[in-house]
């Protein structure tokens, strides 16, 4: 292994192969760039604890500045305050000198002057007092010493002054600038208590600025603001003791050391013309000298000429003191920096080579020498007893040498692998080719102008032209002409043009044979193209028409009686709600004449079924002979006709209504051996004049048939105002409304009334009662609302309701209580006709995980009679699903142990009436023990209804009825009351 380091830098030819040149590429060693780069991260790292450091140190020297001339401020302010003293002290003693104190009382200005010589050399030379000045009460002058000429600036102030100690009685302490800083000091002069005048003394500031200048070997200087009056301004300027510096607009009164301080003062005057940036501290240098130069407030004293301190520090030590820190910072990270970078090159120049190694072997993986490379790599390479990145990158050229040959391994069995699935393909293209030939669609392709170009061989089968008719042949050329289908060209120009990537439509195709064929196509744009191949449309073609006869049969089915061919309800609702719409536009009236045959269940009962549909097909052929084309005739269901009469008055309509009673007097049904006459009752209503909508209409109509059968069987009845028919729609109306919102606000309650059982006197189920709620909280029976709600067709929304309602509950207590209970559940009368009843229960019942056997239903044996073959068959898929069923009312009709024969019911429910006077009615007694006889020899359970007292009960357990439902047993009661458990 080679440990010597090649050139950091050298130039390496590189081949530009599109080209056929050559250039060079500048080479820099991993070692060269890692030890430039940290270089520059140490050189970074110093710079910036460097300047960390120099910001240290410069804060540091701040807050010590700052704090140093705090007490500059104070020393200045102390010093002041002292002197301040002094001159009070001495103001003090004057009265007190010999032959003063009757001067001053005599305010006799000559005797002051004579008695006060004697003592103003004393003054002047021990106290250094430069101006002595006496004022009597009204503030003139009376006597002055001192060493100043007349000057009106300082005397307007000192008098000023005067006149305000003289009316406040209050010292006052005052400094004026003329010539020279002079500390004045005013106080009232009081001789024996009484006021007799003000006293000023002035006390010149040198002394304090050169005790300052000792204490703290600073310079300090006082500035004047230029903002008095002219007059004052031309002192200054003629005044050599004052110095001015017109960029600051100040002059400076007094200032130490004054002939270097000045100049330096000018300098920094002209760099910095702001005086504000003076007061914040600046520094300056000056014959390599450095001077730190700051203002300070004077407090405490008043000053009319705006006086401000002025510090003048020289720091040339404390700069070069940092500067020489600074450096030696410098210096160590250098040496530090070039230190490491020593070690480092020394340090990575020994792994970096191995690298190099390792890369230079590198080739022969990609000329596939996979073992020369692992010998290679191996020959020289030593293991180290600690393992770096380098090993775990020749670990890795190892590993990755072997999977490269594995995978080159790959390579060569995917390639053959290729060449079999090629093969394959190939005989999967016959088999697609044998698929088209044989698959039972359309297949064919188009070209850019929409001509064909192939098709399959059921595509031939189809149109009865050959392959080669086809070919050329334009595509819309097989299609009839079609109304709704005038855009497809359109379309077909758009999949071509790549704007459209399919398109669905049916169309009829013209065969050869003249025959016409629904086919629906699928078109889809071909992504390849070829030369060989022009393809841009694939058009796949099913054949429908089987599927479009079959549609249209169901078309007519949904809106067709399948039995009479007539109308069913809902074809006849609509074409109703159309006239109706009709009438009212143009003010045209029409009338609705709606009928049931008359015994046409004794019809059912006595001949059968088929004779009742051999009636009501002839009712309906009638019917269809009898009125005009533009009539519309319709079965609602069972026994019940309707015929639409637009355009028509009312005595024209009676007529129709006669016509149609005399055509059904005239016929008769006969068979085996039978004959039935065949008559019916019909209610006529007028529109708009008895309703402008279908349920009213309807209603109306229903309420004159029923009028009509109380004045006798087979005749009619108009509508009428005048008549109880008004008064009954309006509650037909009313309690339509009312269903709605309880429909639409779930008003419907579940009473709960126990079922006992006699032979253990145990509640095991229970019978599920319906009450609507209105909104101000009326509980409304059902057989208020029911009625209502079959005449408007809201029946079976309530059944529904009430189905997933009782189902819900009954889940809810079964799996709150510990006990198995039983529901037994009301159906209406128009069940057996709701075609969504049974998968409702279904569904319900998997919605609610409950067992089907605690389930049982209830219809009246009337309502099951009506429809037998719809009752049949309720009963057997109820069954299937595990449900029970029982029959209600047993025993009103005549034919109820015929039924309960043909009705796979479980139990049987007696009528309240034959109960209800048990106890003191033999006949009753004999007759429940027959249906008792009747219904055990059928296997049937016998529950009766209305026991409303213990002897009822005795008789009952005697007839060994198996259940008790009344009263006497327990009252209906809310649900939500009896199990409270089960709330929600």
């Amino acid at each position: 292994m080679q440990d010597q380091v090649k050139p950091a830098i050298s130039e390496r030819p590189v081949d530009l192969k599109n080209t056929g040149h050559k250039f060079f590429r500048i080479f820099i060693g991993l070692s060269w760039k890692i030890s430039l780069l940290s270089s520059l991260i140490l050189l970074l790292v110093v710079t910036t604890f460097s300047m960390i450091n120099y910001n240290s140190l410069i804060d540091s020297i701040d807050q010590q500045r700052e704090t140093q001339y705090q007490r500059y401020a104070r020393e200045i302010e102390s010093l002041i305050g002292r002197n301040s003293e002094s001159l009070h002290g001495l103001v003090r003693v004057i009265p007190y000198l010999k032959g003063m104190k009757a001067s001053l009382q005599a305010a006799n200005s000559q005797k002051i002057l004579t008695t006060f010589e004697r003592y103003w050399t004393l003054f002047q030379i021990q106290s250094d007092i430069e101006d002595i000045r006496f004022y009597s009460s009204s503030g003139s002058l009376l006597a002055r010493w001192g060493n100043f000429d007349a000057n009106a600036y300082r005397d307007n102030l000192i008098l000023e002054h005067v006149r305000e100690v003289n009316t406040r009685e209050h010292p006052a302490t005052l400094m004026i600038c003329v010539e020279s800083c002079t500390q004045y000091i005013i106080e009232p002069l009081l001789i024996d208590g009484v006021r007799t005048g003000a006293i000023v003394i002035g006390s010149s500031l040198v002394d304090v600025f050169l005790n300052f200048k000792r204490a703290s070997d600073s310079d300090i200087g006082l500035f004047v603001g230029r903002t008095v009056n002219n007059t004052h301004n031309n002192i200054l300027s003629d005044n050599n003791a004052f110095m001015g510096i017109p960029e600051w607009n100040v002059s400076i009164t007094a200032l130490t050391n004054s002939g270097k301080n000045l100049t330096i003062l000018s300098k920094v005057a002209k760099s910095h013309p702001n005086l504000a940036e003076i007061e914040q501290g600046i520094q300056h240098e000056w014959n390599n000298r450095h001077y730190q130069i700051k203002l300070l407030p004077l407090h405490g004293i008043r000053i009319p000429d705006q006086g401000q301190l002025v510090i003048i520090t020289e720091v040339t030590d404390t700069v070069q003191a940092i500067q020489n820190s600074i450096w030696r910072i410098v210096v160590i990270g250098l040496i530090g920096m070039i230190f490491s970078e020593i070690i480092l090159f020394s340090m990575i120049s020994r792994p970096l080579s191995r690298l190099k190694y390792i890369v230079s072997l590198l080739p022969l993986l990609a000329g596939r020498g996979f073992g020369s490379f692992r010998s290679a790599l191996s020959s020289h390479w030593r293991r180290r007893r600690l393992n770096d990145e380098i090993d775990l990158l020749h670990d890795a050229s190892l590993t990755l040498s072997h999977k490269l040959e594995k995978l080159e391994e790959k390579v060569a069995y995917r390639t053959r692998m290729l060449v079999q699935q090629r093969d394959e393909l190939s005989k999967e293209k016959d088999f697609i080719e044998n698929l088209l030939d044989t698959a039972q669609v359309v297949v064919l392709t188009q070209d850019a102008s929409g001509k064909i170009i192939m098709t399959n061989t059921y595509g031939e089968i189809l149109t009865r032209y050959s392959e080669e008719e086809l070919q050329g042949k334009h595509f819309m050329e097989l299609l009839a002409p079609d109304g709704e289908q005038y855009n497809l060209d359109v379309y077909l120009l758009e999949i071509r043009k790549g704007n459209r990537d399919q398109l669905r439509h049916e169309a009829i195709v013209l065969c050869k044979d003249d025959s016409k064929r629904n086919v629906a196509w699928l078109h889809s744009r071909l992504t390849w193209q070829s030369k060989d191949d022009p393809s841009v449309i694939l058009s796949v073609g099913l054949d429908i028409t089987e599927y479009k006869r079959v549609e249209g049969h169901l078309a007519w089915l949904a809106d067709h009686d399948p039995l009479t061919n007539l109308y069913n309800r809902r074809r006849f609702s609509e074409e109703l709600e159309q006239i109706l719409s009709w009438a009212e536009r143009y003010q045209h009236p029409g009338a609705l004449l709606f009928f049931d045959l008359d015994r046409f269940k004794f019809v059912n009962d006595t001949s059968g079924h088929q004779a009742g549909d051999a009636m009501l097909k002839m009712v309906a052929d009638m019917l269809s002979r009898t009125v005009r084309t533009a009539d519309i005739a319709a079965r609602l269901g069972g026994d019940e006709f309707a015929v639409i009469l637009p355009e028509i008055m009312p005595g024209a309509a009676i007529e129709v209504a006669k016509k149609i009673l005399a055509r059904l007097g005239e016929t008769q049904l006969s068979l085996n051996g039978r004959t039935h006459n065949i008559s019916a009752s019909i209610g006529i209503a007028i529109f708009p004049e008895h309703g402008n909508n279908v349920h009213d209409l309807l209603a109306a109509a229903d309420l004159a048939m029923y009028q009509a059968k109380e004045t006798g069987r087979g005749t009619w009845h108009l509508f009428s105002s005048d008549d109880q028919s008004r008064e009954r729609v309006r509650t037909l109306v009313y309690w339509k409304e009312k269903i709605e919102y309880a429909n639409a606000h779930d008003r419907y309650l579940l009473y709960l009334q126990p079922i006992q059982t006699l032979r253990d006197g145990m509640t095991h189920h229970y019978e599920v009662l319906l009450r609507m709620q209105d909104e101000d909280g009326t509980i409304h029976p059902p057989g208020a609302f029911i009625r209502a709600a079959e005449h408007t067709g809201l029946i079976h929304k309530i059944d529904h309701l009430v189905l997933h309602k009782a189902i819900a509950l009954a889940a809810r207590i079964n799996r709150a209580e510990n006990r198995r209970i039983g529901f037994s559940i009301n159906l209406s009368a128009h069940a057996f006709n709701d075609p969504e009843l049974l998968p409702t229960i279904s569904q319900a019942l998997s919605v609610n995980q409950i067992d089907p056997g605690l389930l049982m239903f209830e219809i009246t044996e009337t309502a099951a009679l009506d429809n037998l073959p719809g009752t049949r068959g309720l009963l057997y898929d109820l069954k299937q699903l595990g449900c029970g069923f029982v029959l209600d009312d047993f025993g009103v009709g005549f034919s109820s142990f015929y039924y309960l024969r043909e009705l796979p019911v479980d139990a049987v429910k007696i009528d309240g009436s034959f109960i209800r006077n048990l106890a003191s009615n033999p006949d009753d007694q004999i007759l429940v023990s027959a249906l008792c006889s009747v219904a055990k020899g059928f296997g049937k359970k016998i529950t009766a209804e209305f026991v409303e007292n213990k002897e009822i009960l005795s008789i009952l357990d005697k007839l060994e009825v198996d259940f008790a439902q009344g009263y006497y047993i327990g009252m209906p009661t809310l649900a939500e009351k009896l199990f409270p458990d089960t709330n929600g």
